[in-house]
């Protein structure tokens, strides 16, 4: 009976212990957080002449922010009218590096945006005024000035196309608008294909019947911006291209796909490189399987990689999956488009990772196969595949 009570008391006594020692911690809580007390840039009153196109990028920076207890402070900014007191600020968002830098780097396309939220017309000066807000959990604190930032807006497309072709004697579909090649929407207004350039003319267009509104690319002071009702010349030799064009900040970029080519993980090689077919497609027919004999049987990862130039040297693009850690498909064949879906954004080169897994049992060891890679802007994602001929 002594040993059942003295272990009651050791049990109160590291109870209150703990009671104690969590309210101590929550005692030791600090959620204050000072205000922004200064601005760095841009200087009061500025006035910027927004060119979406050319990629320029206006840094907003302020005076760090302290919290009591020494933790993160995260940053916010806000954009109101010249007449408002941000108490309903038309557009927030978080600085740099997700809210935990004293700045923020917004492009001249952002800007553009957030005028345009703000009710500004195309071609129109109008002046914003701008503050830091600095927080700390839910305690948030309004920096005590603010700044007046006068934006103009280029001009633009009020409504941006819903579907876009590209068509001319100069594209794989030639000038016919029923075979213009249809893009891919890859974000609102803006459109991308991967396609073969000639010597010739091209134009795009929202639709490929009836009569279309026209769209054509043209050098603006170093900038390749967006007009209409025009065409587009191309010279030299043949290139396989990737066309993009961005609406909403009225510019074009080009990119010519050098070369694609199968990376066989386990074997730390590429397979083989596939020759472009036509409309987006890279194809390599009766390639031989020879995998590699690895302590868990025959290993089937895989992957793809693009060399590319922008006009600056060629890179290397790698072509992902969706999957870090791919799952098997043995038995699987043909997987489904989720699984085969590309990734273009991850861009991982590593030896093992972000790739896909054959079928084994579709295509064993020695199998002869045809494998491609198809970034066909008609099709419902960018896809790779293999078949056995």
């Amino acid at each position: 009976m002594k040993y059942t009570l003295f272990g009651c008391i050791v049990l109160l006594a590291l109870t209150g212990f703990l009671l104690t020692g969590c309210d101590k911690d929550e005692r030791a809580i600090n959620m204050d957080v000072t205000e922004v007390k200064s601005f760095f840039g841009p200087a009061d009153n500025s006035s910027i002449k927004l060119n979406p196109a050319g990629g320029e990028v206006v840094v907003f920076e302020w005076e760090q922010a302290k919290a009591a207890d020494g933790s993160l402070v995260l940053y916010e900014v806000a954009f109101d009218q010249a007449n408002g007191d941000f108490s309903k600020p038309f557009y927030t968002v978080v600085s740099d590096n997700k809210g935990v830098m004293n700045k923020l780097s917004l492009s001249h396309g952002d800007l553009n945006n957030i005028a345009k939220m703000g009710g500004s017309a195309f071609f129109e000066k109008k002046k914003f005024k701008w503050t830091v807000l600095s927080s700390k959990g839910t305690n948030v604190k309004q920096a005590a000035s603010s700044r007046v930032i006068e934006l103009e807006r280029p001009g633009g497309f009020e409504v941006l196309p819903g579907n876009l072709y590209i068509s001319g004697s100069a594209t794989e579909g030639g000038a016919d608008l029923a075979n213009a090649l249809k893009m891919r929407q890859v974000s609102p207004g803006v459109f991308e294909i991967y396609s073969k350039l000639k010597a010739g003319t091209y134009k795009f267009l929202d639709a490929n019947t009836g009569t279309p509104k026209q769209y054509h690319v043209f050098d603006k002071d170093g900038i390749k911006a967006i007009g209409v009702n025009g065409e587009t010349t191309f010279t030299g030799a043949d290139k396989i291209m990737r066309v993009r064009l961005d609406f909403n900040n009225i510019n074009a970029s080009y990119l010519e796909v050098k070369e694609v080519k199968l990376w066989y993980c386990a074997g730390n090689e590429f397979w083989a490189t596939l020759p472009y077919t036509s409309n987006g497609v890279w194809r390599k027919n009766a390639h031989t399987v020879n995998y590699t004999q690895m302590p868990w049987g025959f290993e089937e990862r895989h992957k793809y990689m693009m060399v590319v130039n922008e006009g600056a040297g060629d890179k290397n693009l790698w072509l992902n999956s969706n999957f870090g850690d791919p799952a098997g498909q043995d038995g699987q064949y043909p997987s489904s488009v989720t699984y085969r879906t590309v990734n273009l954004t991850t861009n991982n080169g590593s030896q093992w990772d972000w790739g896909w897994k054959f079928d084994r049992t579709y295509l064993p060891q020695g199998a002869v196969a045809d494998f491609w890679i198809s970034l066909r802007g008609s099709e419902a994602a960018y896809t790779m595949n293999y078949q056995k001929p």
